[in-house]
Order: C-alpha cells, then sequence, then structure tokens
C-alpha cells in the first residue's frame, strides 16, 4: 500500500472509530505511522483529506450497490439485488457504516460534494422507485421518503447488530430485512 494509500486508511479508521472531530492530524500521522509533514505533501487540509475519503466511500458504496445489478429486471428484483447489496456493503464491513453516518452528516462534507458524489447512486434509485410508482408497485411518495425508509431501516439494523447483538436473540435473515423494507414502500 503506497504512503498516501495508508493515510487514507488511517484517517478512515480514525474517523470511524473516534468521530470526525476527534481525529486531529498528529493522531493520523502516528496511526499512518508518517510524520505530520508528509500527510500534508498528499493533502494541503485536513478538509481535502477527509473530502477525499467520502469521495472514495460513496464510490465504494455504489459497485457495492451496483453488483449484479440489472436495469432490465423486475422492481421487486432489482430493489432486492441494489438494498441487499448496501445492505452488506454497511453490515459485512462495519467501518462503512460507521464512516458514512459521520461523512454524511459532517459540515465537512459541503452540499455540493455531497451531491456530486451521491449523483450515480441517486439516479439509480430515483429511476427505480420512479418505474415502481408508475407501474403501480411502490407507494406514490416522494424518492426521499421511500430512500429513507428502505437507507434508514438497513444502516439502523447495521448499526444494531453491531453496536447490540444481545438485542437480537435470534437471527434475522437479510431477506427477512429486505421483504419488510420493501413491505413498507410497496404499494
Amino acid at each position: 500500500m503506497d504512503k498516501r494509500q495508508q493515510i487514507l486508511e488511517a484517517t478512515a479508521d480514525l474517523i470511524a472509530e473516534q468521530g470526525l472531530q476527534d481525529c486531529p492530524m498528529a493522531m493520523v500521522a502516528k496511526h499512518a505511522c508518517c510524520g505530520a509533514g508528509t500527510i500534508y505533501r498528499y493533502f494541503t487540509t485536513k478538509e481535502e483529506l477527509v473530502s477525499q475519503i467520502f469521495t472514495e466511500l460513496t464510490r465504494d458504496m455504489t459497485e457495492s450497490c451496483l453488483k449484479g445489478y440489472d436495469e432490465s429486471a423486475g422492481i421487486k428484483q432489482r430493489f432486492f439485488t441494489f438494498w441487499g447489496n448496501f445492505y452488506h456493503f454497511m453490515h459485512d464491513v462495519p467501518r462503512n457504516r460507521a464512516l458514512m453516518e459521520q461523512l454524511s452528516a459532517s459540515p465537512a462534507i459541503c452540499e455540493i460534494q455531497r451531491e456530486h458524489d451521491f449523483a450515480k447512486i441517486s439516479v439509480i434509485t430515483d429511476r427505480l422507485l420512479d418505474e415502481g410508482k408508475e407501474q403501480l408497485l411502490i407507494k406514490d411518495m416522494p424518492n426521499e421518503i421511500l430512500k429513507t425508509m428502505t437507507l434508514g431501516s438497513l444502516i439502523m439494523m447495521s448499526k444494531k447488530q453491531h453496536l447490540n447483538p444481545q438485542m437480537f436473540t435470534t437471527e434475522v435473515s437479510e431477506k427477512d430485512l429486505l421483504a419488510l423494507c420493501w413491505d413498507a414502500i410497496k404499494a
């Protein structure tokens, strides 16, 4: 792994573990096994470093969500593929979920960057939801509400499974979670 990627990984680990506010550059340098000056050779500011982490995270999430996603498949199949992939991205690597929670709500990521980095995934989810509404398969509600019902539910479930596994005395299958999300938005 090159030094730049080592710095990105170390920063991402620290943000996920401690939060963005508790992640000074000196700590990043120590965690990345380099001097603070080395960080500034690759990133002019902490904001630029954090911005790059967010861009890479959203790119990886988009790629993950689109694995096996077939635009020509039926609405329900596309829904289960897309949101199943999303759930795995958040659940299988807890750092992804923690980073997304930290950075999505952070003022360190400006609205323009958020819109840009989420553009591809937004187009795909909006198209899926719009087609579902046209076919009377999905509730005729604003897409942001529908996305919040699915995204929010899957992120929260993943978070609870990691932070409070004792809450779940019986295993909840991915298929059942996705069916609950589908049931919440289907017409």
